[in-house]
């Protein structure tokens, strides 16, 4: 009798998740559950998401610990490539655990440094990027952390990324506004229209550090709490559902309710 590995169960699942989206059937009950892209969360809530895409870049990472020394109650979420995990760890040894250590969030956002397009590539493959991701992330961060949210090169939340995604249970998320670009202009135009619930999106490089410097007095000021990536869906949670307030750990882990 053959036996089968976690990776191959997973590709076998990945395949039939697939599969029945092409086929005009729905797919069995047993098949993992697609969720749905992220762009906004609750506009009812005066909290935001500062996303963090790539972080190639260990002495912008180092700026931008120093600036988020200044605020100290706020949380941020980072999206980086998995070779930038391992390799600012050898430059700056315990960088990514001081971050968690603060209550930051991390996402999935491809291995390795060049981004891949999804759509290019099967749905078994995208399992093999993530598996690498995670082992990166394990091994920096010397601990087995909880991932929730993935986030796909370009935007592009193809069908192997959603099948990824199901495989693992994570909520493939983008953003609703970007704070990339001549500083500026980003500082006077974009930052004064962040709304409620808005997820945010950044690179680790100069332009977007700089604007974080000059953004957060702002922010701060206007009363807006930057959080993470799951305070954010939980808020969404509980505006879906007209509840008042839950248990944070279960609503996030089952992605379906939030009624006290």
């Amino acid at each position: 009798m053959t036996t089968l590995s976690r990776r191959d169960f997973l590709k076998l699942g990945a395949f039939s998740l697939l599969g029945a989206s092409f086929a005009r059937f729905a797919p069995p009950a047993s098949a993992p559950r697609e969720q749905p892209v992220l762009y906004q969360g609750s506009l009812r809530y005066a909290r935001v998401a500062l996303t963090y895409d790539d972080c190639n870049l260990v002495t912008q990472l180092q700026k931008l610990e120093k600036i988020y020394d200044q605020y100290p109650d706020m949380r941020i979420t980072f999206f980086p490539v998995g070779e930038a995990l391992l390799n600012n760890e050898q430059k700056d040894p315990g960088i990514w655990r001081r971050f968690y250590q603060r209550g930051y969030e991390f996402g999935y956002h491809t291995f390795p440094f060049e981004h891949i397009n999804p759509q290019v590539l099967p749905a078994a493959k995208v399992i093999e990027d993530y598996d690498l991701w995670l082992d990166a992330l394990r091994e920096v961060l010397k601990t087995e952390p909880v991932i929730r949210f993935a986030r796909p090169p370009f935007g592009n939340a193809s069908p192997s990324f959603l099948a990824m995604c199901a495989v693992y249970g994570l909520t493939p998320t983008l953003w609703s506004t970007g704070w990339g670009g001549p500083v500026k202009d980003v500082v006077q135009y974009t930052v004064p229209k962040l709304r409620n619930g808005d997820i945010v999106l950044m690179h680790i490089r100069i332009e977007d550090v700089e604007t974080t410097a000059l953004a957060l007095p702002q922010v701060q000021a206007r009363g807006i709490e930057p959080v993470t990536m799951s305070r954010l869906y939980l808020d969404l949670l509980k505006e879906q559902n007209q509840s008042p307030g839950c248990n944070p750990p279960a609503a996030i882990e089952s992605k379906t309710t939030c009624i006290e």
